[in-house]
């Protein structure tokens, strides 16, 4: 039978009394008023929600085992009391932080892993189109770069983690 550790558990009580102290009290008013609270991010960061299974020279927790364990305790323990907020931790990371650590360059992980695991900049994740739902290879929207810039022609019906 899988038991969590005592330091799991000691780390489920720090972020359940973050959950119930900063996020709690204002699920009700945020969801009527289709609010994300884009102030909580920071707050997550700070608490070092974003860089569990981080690297330390990114600002992460660089444990050596167990990270996503503790990953997954937050998700949960977040999810207890709005999921939406326990969504954007899972996105933030999974969807934002992951790839990056996983398939950037160097470049690109000492431009924006930092700032994201500090939660002061929140990946996003654009997938879902009107036609083509979330199959990924079906998308429609392209990149392209000319002269130096980008330029993104297409649409998207939803946007992970893009704000308010």
């Amino acid at each position: 039978m899988f038991e969590l550790s005592q330091d799991h558990e000691d780390f489920r009580a720090l972020v359940r009394d973050f959950a119930v102290q900063e996020i709690e009290p204002h699920v009700a008013q945020w969801d009527q008023d289709a609010h994300f609270p884009s102030d909580v991010v920071p707050a997550m960061g700070e608490l070092g929600l974003f860089g569990i299974d981080a690297p330390e020279e990114f600002g992460g927790a660089g444990l050596p085992s167990g990270g996503f364990t503790y990953l997954c305790v937050a998700i949960e323990e977040l999810g207890r009391v709005d999921q939406s907020i326990g969504i954007t931790l899972s996105a933030g990371v999974g969807l934002g932080i992951n790839p990056i650590l996983t398939y950037g360059t160097s470049d690109q992980k000492e431009r924006w892993l930092p700032d994201l695991i500090a939660g002061t900049t929140l990946a996003g994740f654009g997938l879902t189109e009107p036609e083509a739902g979330s199959d990924a290879g079906a998308t429609a929207t392209r990149a392209t770069l000319a002269d130096g810039a980008w330029t993104i022609n297409g649409s998207k019906a939803f946007i992970t983690n893009s704000g308010t």
